[in-house]
């Protein structure tokens, strides 16, 4: 809920920063420029509940000296609930008591999101920690691999009914809208930038409710 509050409070932030900006401009006659302009990083780290590997590029710009805006490609290895997969290695597991085959069932739902944002900067100097939000999109493709038949996602929905349709069902993938909130701490050592973060996504308009956290951390450059 408090994450979530952050993600309203970022634009009103922004808004709030960008009107003093102005204001000191019209006052002083000169343009306040950012002491920063922006920065390009590689993003590495692991969602929990559900469990994997997540992976980014972001690119950042400074609107004013405590207000940047983001834009970030992640990809994420599997965001698939831990008590389905739980339940796909039960079925594969009775599959393979009552055919006397041996069933691995190998169940993914691999995820691609794009998200813009902004973020409120603390501080001044070479560590600012942050609060920030965004939203966009996120193209999630579920695969149930078994290595003798290879995707057999369909066939285990209409024959067990594991999963959800929406997914298990999908000739593609499915995209849907995405929010996000975050906090944490951005370092910057010269013309290197590093970024340790928290980030909390919600995935709306699935048949099943797909909510996770991030824990990760960037290295990139700033300029």
């Amino acid at each position: 809920m408090h994450l979530m509050r952050s993600i309203v409070l970022v634009p009103v932030l922004a808004f709030a920063a960008t009107t003093t900006v102005f204001a000191q401009t019209g006052a002083q006659g000169r343009e306040t420029v950012p002491e920063d302009y922006g920065y390009l990083i590689g993003h590495g780290g692991v969602t929990a509940a559900p469990a994997g590997a997540e992976f980014a590029v972001e690119y950042g710009e400074h609107i004013t000296r405590n207000v940047q805006a983001y834009i970030t490609l992640s990809y994420f290895e599997n965001l698939m609930d831990q008590t389905l997969r739980d339940d796909f290695t039960t079925l594969g597991a009775s599959l393979s008591t009552l055919t006397g085959n041996v069933w691995a069932l190998d169940a993914r739902d691999r995820g691609v999101s794009l998200v813009a944002g902004g973020k409120y900067l603390f501080g001044n100097g070479n560590i600012r920690p942050y609060v920030g939000g965004g939203g966009g999109i996120i193209s999630l493709r579920r695969t149930v691999i078994d290595a003798r038949l290879g995707d057999i996602r369909n066939a285990v929905f209409n024959d067990f009914e594991v999963g959800e349709a929406d997914l298990s069902l999908a000739l593609t993938s499915v995209t849907q809208p995405l929010m996000e909130g975050a906090f944490g701490v951005g370092i910057a050592r010269g013309n290197a930038f590093f970024d340790i973060g928290y980030r909390y996504r919600r995935v709306f308009r699935l048949a099943s409710e797909l909510d996770f956290s991030q824990i990760g951390v960037g290295v990139g450059y700033k300029f």
